[in-house]
C-alpha cells in the first residue's frame, strides 16, 4: 500500500471541478498530487436492495478493482442501500511511472476472466509496437482515476446484481458523491471513524467492530488487506489520539511519575503510536478515534435533538476505553468473527503447535522452521495459530 509522506497536504494543490453543471453539484479533485477522498453512492429510491451475500460481493469487487487502478482503500463500510469509501489516489504521472506490460497484465488479472486476459494477451502479441503502445496506454489512462474507478465498480456490481436478482434497470441513485479530505490527523481519523460507525448510527450493531463490511470490523476479523488500510492511516497521522484519550493518560501519567516528566512520557508514546509494530498497536491507536467520534451526547443541551438521539458508544464507556487505551479485552475479541479460529489449521501453544507440525511435517514446507504464529487483534495470552498447510 503507497502511504503519502505525511508533509504533503501542508499546502493542498491546485483543484479543478468537474461535472455537467452546478445542477448536478460542484465536485473538487485535486489535479495534481495524490489525495484522500471520501466517496458514497446510495441505490435508486434509497431501496433497502443488498443482503449479506451483495455486501460480500460489493467488498470483494471493490477489492479487485482497487488492486487494478492502484488505489487504497483506506477504510470502507456496505449498508443495506448505500456505501462508503475512504480511499488514497495517487498521483496519476507518478502512479503509472515506470508501469510495464508485465503488471498490466497482472492486474488485468485481477478483474478480468482468465480466457479474457488470453485472448488481449494474444492480439497484443500479434501486432507490432505501435498497438503495443496503444493498448499499454489504454490500460495505463484507467489507473490512478478516481471517476473511472467508481464507474467499473458500480457498472459492474450493477451487472452482477441484476443478473443474480433476474432484475432490469438500474441500481444506483445518480452519481457517485466525493468529499476531498486534508491530510491532518483530525480531518482523516473523523471521515474513517464516520465510516465505520455507520451500522452504530444505524442500530445495526453496538459496536463497529462486529460489523462483517467495514473496514474495521474486517480488519479485526483477520482481513490482511483491511488491515494494511488502517495501518496506512495510522502511520500517516504520526500517533496522534482524540484530546480526550490524551487527558485521560495525562491523569494516569500523574499517578506514576512527577508532572515534570509527562510531557516527555507522551511524546515518546505518539512517537511509538506512530510506528506500529503490528495489528494489536494499530487497532488501538485506530480505536480510540473510533469510540472518541462515537460517543453520544444525549445530555449535551447544546445540540440538537437529532444528535441526542443518535447511537453510540455511552461517555463512561469512552472514559473507559481511554484508560485501556484502546486495548481489547479478550473476551471482547472472541464475540467477533476471527479468522484464526476458521481459516487455520490449529491455535494453541507454541510447544503443541511444534508437536502438529512434527507429526504432519510431509504437509508444510521444506523451508517452514516455526510452526505457530502469535495471533494478533487482541489479548490472546499466548495463542499461536498453526497455517498455511501445503
Amino acid at each position: 500500500m503507497l502511504v503519502p509522506k505525511s508533509s504533503y497536504f501542508s499546502n493542498m494543490p491546485p483543484t479543478v471541478w468537474s461535472g455537467g453543471g452546478r445542477k448536478r453539484g460542484l465536485r473538487i479533485l485535486p489535479e495534481k498530487g495524490g489525495y484522500f477522498v471520501h466517496v458514497t453512492s446510495r441505490t435508486v429510491n434509497r431501496e433497502f436492495l443488498f443482503g449479506a451475500e451483495e455486501k460480500s460481493a460489493l467488498v470483494e469487487l471493490m477489492r479487485r478493482w482497487a488492486a487494478f487502478s492502484g488505489l487504497s482503500v483506506i477504510t470502507h463500510c456496505m449498508m443495506d442501500n448505500h456505501f462508503h469509501l475512504m480511499l488514497w489516489v495517487p498521483d496519476r504521472e507518478t502512479g503509472r511511472e515506470g508501469l510495464t506490460h508485465e503488471e498490466i497484465i497482472r492486474r488485468l488479472g485481477e478483474v478480468w476472466a482468465k480466457d479474457k486476459v488470453e485472448q488481449w494477451e494474444a492480439f497484443y502479441q500479434a501486432n507490432g509496437e505501435k498497438t503495443h503502445k496503444e493498448m499499454d496506454g489504454m490500460m495505463a489512462a484507467r489507473m490512478c482515476d478516481l471517476p473511472e474507478f467508481m464507474r467499473v465498480l458500480k457498472h459492474g456490481f450493477t451487472l452482477w446484481f441484476n443478473r443474480r436478482h433476474d432484475r432490469k434497470g438500474p441500481l444506483w441513485e445518480g452519481r457517485y458523491r466525493s468529499v476531498v479530505v486534508e491530510g491532518n490527523p483530525l480531518a482523516l481519523m473523523s471521515v474513517a471513524a464516520y465510516i465505520d460507525l455507520n451500522p452504530v448510527r444505524a442500530g445495526m450493531c453496538g459496536d463497529p467492530m462486529e460489523y462483517h463490511w467495514n473496514g474495521y470490523g474486517e480488519a479485526c476479523g483477520g482481513n490482511v488487506l483491511a488491515r494494511e488500510g488502517l495501518e496506512a492511516l495510522v502511520r500517516f497521522t504520526r500517533g496522534h489520539q482524540p484530546r480526550g484519550a490524551d487527558n485521560a493518560r495525562k491523569r494516569q501519567l500523574n499517578r506514576e511519575m512527577h508532572w515534570t516528566g509527562i510531557g516527555e512520557a507522551m511524546e515518546k508514546e505518539r512517537k511509538q503510536r506512530a510506528v506500529p509494530k503490528n495489528w494489536k498497536e494499530v487497532q488501538a491507536a485506530y480505536r480510540l478515534w473510533v469510540v472518541a467520534k462515537g460517543m453520544t451526547r444525549k445530555d449535551d443541551s447544546r445540540t440538537t435533538e437529532k444528535i441526542r438521539n443518535r447511537k453510540g458508544f455511552d461517555p463512561v464507556e469512552v472514559i473507559a476505553e481511554y484508560e485501556r487505551r484502546g486495548e481489547v479485552p479478550m473476551a471482547r475479541m472472541l464475540q467477533q468473527r476471527v479468522r484464526f479460529f476458521t481459516r487455520g489449521v490449529a491455535i494453541g501453544s507454541s510447544a503443541w503447535l511444534e508437536g502438529v507440525m512434527s507429526e504432519y511435517r510431509s504437509c508444510f514446507g521444506e523451508k517452514r522452521k516455526k510452526a505457530g504464529k502469535r495471533m494478533q487483534g487482541g489479548c490472546w495470552a499466548g495463542l499461536e495459530a498453526l497455517r498455511q498447510s501445503k
